[in-house]
């Protein structure tokens, strides 16, 4: 191994002599989230980010030609699919009919990682970690009620995903909106006249898609990064609306209310807790539903699953 870098060759080695499977995944920020995952399976795992092997840089086609150039130097695919799994973000690939063949490769159901995020099951954590509500308070009702604000909210980013996929997907369409824009962008009045100006062929665009207005489909179809930023801002709405509607007893009721304490609401957020704040705890709450088919295909490389 030279550096801080390891070789391909090395990598697949140290994977069947130690009996720890590598999983390769796009990037640095990758590695905390998928080592998460992995918890949950009945043997160790090593994550490695692919810009930490020699000779490729971070992204999905760098770890498409890493799994490409282990098959070329494995003469036994059956050693190489217990032993590695590269992980890559869906983005667009359905879309272009570009989804790789080559295995053992995981592609994601949805945009990218961060689209796993976008979850009820979280909402519960994040609610106790951030307010003073006890765990009886926070019901499954409750976390039910927030997720239906939160994707009416959501549903915003809908129209902007298609633009944005039209745009790639379609070379020649003249776009007013792609992925490369932060999410902040979405606010800009000219964009919105613009992009909202084009729902109906965007209606046709997404019929031809089999696509329609629906958290799922904005999973599929919405910039994971810009997803999980608008997550997180509606979830800090949706908990600091709660102390109103703890006093108007239109969710239980907390203690302090019940005594008109009402500036006691135990509903209400602690302080020092932010849009970035509740994104980070978001983005440590790795479980549900939504990540188990990732769980699934780990689990498989050593037919655990």
């Amino acid at each position: 191994m030279s550096g801080f870098c390891y070789e391909i060759d090395e990598l697949l080695n140290e994977a069947i002599i130690t009996g720890v499977p590598a999983i390769i995944v796009e990037g640095i920020d990758d590695i905390s989230i998928y080592d998460e995952i992995s918890t949950k399976i009945p043997f160790d795992v090593e994550v490695y980010a692919i810009e930490n092997i020699e000779g490729f840089t971070e992204g999905c086609n760098q770890v498409i030609s890493a799994i490409e150039e282990l098959n070329n130097l494995s003469n036994d695919n059956h050693g190489l699919s217990s032993n590695i799994l590269g992980i890559i973000d869906k983005d667009v690939r359905d879309y272009r009919n570009d989804i790789p063949e080559v295995e053992p490769l995981l592609v994601l159901h949805y945009y990218s990682i961060e689209s796993h995020f976008v979850s009820e099951k979280i909402i519960a954590n994040i609610l106790s970690l951030s307010s003073k509500t006890s765990r009886d308070l926070v019901s499954d009702e409750l976390c039910h009620l927030m997720m239906s604000e939160i994707e009416e909210k959501l549903l915003d980013l809908y129209y902007f995903s298609l633009e944005s996929l039209r745009n790639s997907v379609d070379p020649e369409y003249a776009s007013n909106f792609s992925y490369s824009y932060s999410p902040g962008r979405i606010y800009d009045a000219k964009t919105r006249q613009a992009v909202l100006g084009k729902k109906h062929d965007l209606d046709i665009f997404a019929s031809s898609l089999g696509v329609s207005p629906c958290i799922n489909a904005i999973k599929g179809i919405s910039k994971g990064k810009w997803l999980i930023d608008f997550f997180s801002q509606e979830l800090l709405n949706s908990m600091n609306g709660l102390q109103g509607k703890c006093a108007e007893s239109s969710i239980e009721t907390c203690k302090s209310c019940l005594s008109e304490t009402f500036d006691k609401c135990l509903y209400r957020i602690k302080d020092g807790f932010t849009k970035n704040t509740i994104k980070s705890l978001v983005l440590s709450n790795v479980e549900g539903a939504e990540v188990q088919y990732i769980e699934d295909r780990i689990a498989r490389i050593k037919g655990a699953a």
